[in-house]
């Protein structure tokens, strides 16, 4: 097979590493509620909540694929902020994985929330967002414990640096599943970080000089099963609302199917700039190659005829089509497993794509085609991009093959995966050839 050789014309910046590890029903929600029982008032615990949400993709400092710091491009400050948030480890970077491995609840998943505990009595009402930071680095210790895995979504085409590298480990269901999310797969992990959440909780200094009362762990404990047993949207649901949270819009976007309800919530607790225009301004990119994606995404956002949309940019192959359609599926959890087949899906996976689209709302919809994607930020040198829907990387294939590009995006409504566009220059017309995807992480 041959391989192509990455050409990276700028060094893609931002400002930490795009991952998961738990999702926001844990980040924002099982962390709101475990404030409450600690004693936290409503605004203080929701504010908690949303500075360790905001972690996963909420702000532009923490935007950033593992595709760009380190598969397409390469940029070592976001995989080492990636390490810190996400994986934490007393290993080095870059460094082999093995040296890198997560221990649940270590020294270095601990060394944040430590350092947050010890913040002056008088400061500690304007450092909740930095709590919340600091949680989010001790919960994903457990979800992410082991040896991080090496995502390698294109082989052939570009190979994601071990050294700089970071995803789910082998153990926890691989770089490509979303297992290591999901708490109902891991019971026991699920407590432990609970319990190692509650306790720094419990440990930070009065807001306002005014004492706080938790209850005691082992009488909250109990409550816990229901919410770890959970497996839809509707069911966690039901358990926030049971339990006296009845906002659930932070569960938009996670990788469990919706069950027996529809989930057409949206969250407005990301702090993320609007993006102008869907259209890309990317510096340094051949005009035709930047033409060609943004005509293409500005189709795929908005379209429900994914067979013309293969026809028109790609080989027009059965394959292609219902990659495009299974990413558009509002309802991931429901598709996850075929979206990331890495073999060419099979007759009856296409057809129940197929059966689940006819439903007329099955796939995301956005009121502007611009809101579909996060933004990102490309920088290179003194030539900084605006910021962009998705990014593009060219490669030129060894052996005097067809020139190749990469384009790099997340869609707004899987915002635990990353997709990488994979187009090819054949008798002088850009055409996708593939779909790729990470789950980040």
């Amino acid at each position: 097979m041959i391989v192509a050789r990455i050409f990276v014309s700028s060094v893609w910046l931002f400002a930490a590493g795009s991952s998961s590890g738990f999702e926001s029903d844990v980040h924002f929600g099982l962390t709101q509620w475990l404030a409450l029982q600690a004693g936290f008032d409503e605004e203080s615990a929701k504010t908690i909540a949303i500075g360790d949400q905001r972690v996963e993709s909420g702000d532009m400092q923490y935007v950033g694929p593992v595709l760009a710091y380190a598969c397409v491009a390469k940029e070592d400050l976001r995989s080492k902020l990636a390490g810190e948030h996400h994986y934490p480890s007393a290993g080095a970077l870059p460094g082999a994985p093995e040296t890198r491995t997560v221990l649940p609840g270590g020294e270095a998943a601990q060394k944040a929330a430590l350092a947050v505990i010890k913040v002056p009595a008088g400061q500690a009402n304007y450092m909740l967002f930095r709590l919340g930071e600091a949680l989010h680095s001790l919960q994903d210790s457990w979800s992410h414990q082991g040896i991080p895995g090496i995502p390698q979504p294109a082989d052939g085409i570009f190979a994601c640096d071990r050294a700089w590298a970071w995803g789910h480990p082998a153990a926890r269901g691989g770089w490509n599943s979303h297992k290591a999310d999901l708490t109902m797969a891991w019971p026991a992990d699920t407590v432990a970080m609970a319990k190692a959440v509650y306790d720094v909780l419990t440990q930070y200094p009065p807001l306002s000089q005014t004492a706080r009362t938790a209850r005691k762990w082992d009488q909250i404990r109990p409550s816990l099963d229901g919410f770890i047993a959970a497996s839809t949207k509707t069911e966690k649901k039901r358990w926030f609302a049971s339990h006296g949270i009845s906002d659930v819009s932070f569960l938009e976007g996670i990788s469990l199917r919706d069950g027996a309800q529809p989930f057409g919530l949206k969250w407005a607790g990301r702090k993320l700039p609007p993006l102008a225009t869907p259209q890309s301004r990317q510096h340094a990119v051949d005009a035709d190659l930047l033409d060609f994606f943004n005509r293409f995404f500005a189709q795929w956002v908005a379209t429900d005829n994914f067979d013309a949309l293969a026809s028109a940019f790609g080989t027009g192959k059965a394959e292609l089509a219902a990659r495009l359609k299974v990413w558009r599926l509002r309802d991931h959890g429901r598709v996850a497993e075929i979206a990331h087949t890495q073999r060419a899906l099979t007759g009856e996976q296409r057809s129940a794509l197929d059966a689940i689209g006819k439903d007329h709302k099955a796939y995301a919809a956005y009121d502007r085609p611009s809101a579909a994607f996060f933004p990102l930020l490309p920088r290179g040198g003194d030539d900084v991009s605006p910021l962009v829907p998705f990014f593009v990387s060219t490669a030129v294939a060894a052996d005097g093959k067809a020139p190749r590009a990469v384009a790099v995006v997340k869609f707004r409504h899987v915002p635990y995966d990353t997709l990488g566009v994979v187009a090819e220059k054949i008798g002088g017309r850009w055409r996708v050839m593939s779909i790729v995807s990470v789950v980040d992480h």
